[in-house]
C-alpha cells in the first residue's frame, strides 16, 4: 500500500488506543485503524488497432516501374469499383488535386478516393491512419481517414485508374 494511499485511509477513519471489537488493521506504531469497505469497479478492456498507410513518392512511377517510360504521359479513365477496399492491401497513398488522394493497392491496382467536400488532400501529405473495422475493409461514407495533422475525412467514393 503507498504510503499517500496508507495516510489518506488514517485521515479518513478514526484511530483508537484500543483494539476494536470488530477486525482492524494495525499500523507499526500499534495504533488501530477500523476497516475500509471495499468497493468494486467494472475494468473494460477494448483493442484498437491503427494502420498507417505511408506516402508514397510517386505512384505512378513505382506502379510502373517495370515498363519503359514514355515521352507523354500515361492518361487514365476512372471505373467504378464499389464501396469498400480490403485495408490490407493498401500499401501506400499519393495526394492529387484538391479532393483526391490516389491509392496503391497490393497487386499493383491504383484507386482514386475522392474526399468529402470540406476536406483537402493537402492535409494527408504525409499519409493517413485509419482505425481498423470489424470486416476488414474501407469503406466509403463509413469509414473516416485521420492525418498527421489532425484532420478527420470521409471518402466519398473510390474510382479505379485504368490506362486509357
Amino acid at each position: 500500500m503507498s504510503l499517500l494511499l496508507y495516510a489518506s485511509l488514517l485521515s479518513a477513519v478514526p484511530a483508537t488506543a484500543e483494539p476494536p471489537a470488530t477486525p482492524a488493521v494495525a499500523d507499526t506504531d500499534g495504533v488501530f485503524v477500523a476497516p475500509v469497505e471495499k468497493r468494486f469497479a467494472q475494468v473494460r478492456i477494448e483493442k484498437r488497432v491503427i494502420i498507417r498507410v505511408p506516402r508514397r513518392r510517386s505512384v505512378f512511377s513505382s506502379a510502373l516501374a517495370d515498363i519503359s517510360r514514355r515521352s507523354e504521359p500515361t492518361k487514365y479513365e476512372q471505373k467504378k469499383i464499389g464501396k469498400c477496399l480490403p485495408m490490407s492491401d493498401i500499401l501506400g497513398v499519393q495526394r492529387f488535386g484538391e479532393r483526391y488522394l490516389d491509392l496503391v493497392t497490393k497487386d499493383r491496382k491504383q484507386i482514386r478516393a475522392r474526399l468529402e467536400k470540406k476536406c483537402q488532400a493537402r492535409s494527408f501529405y504525409s499519409g493517413f491512419y485509419m482505425e481498423k473495422s470489424r470486416d476488414g475493409n474501407i469503406c466509403a461514407g463509413r469509414d473516416i481517414l485521420h492525418s498527421r495533422t489532425g484532420s478527420k475525412c470521409e471518402i466519398d467514393r473510390f474510382r479505379q485508374l485504368v490506362p486509357e
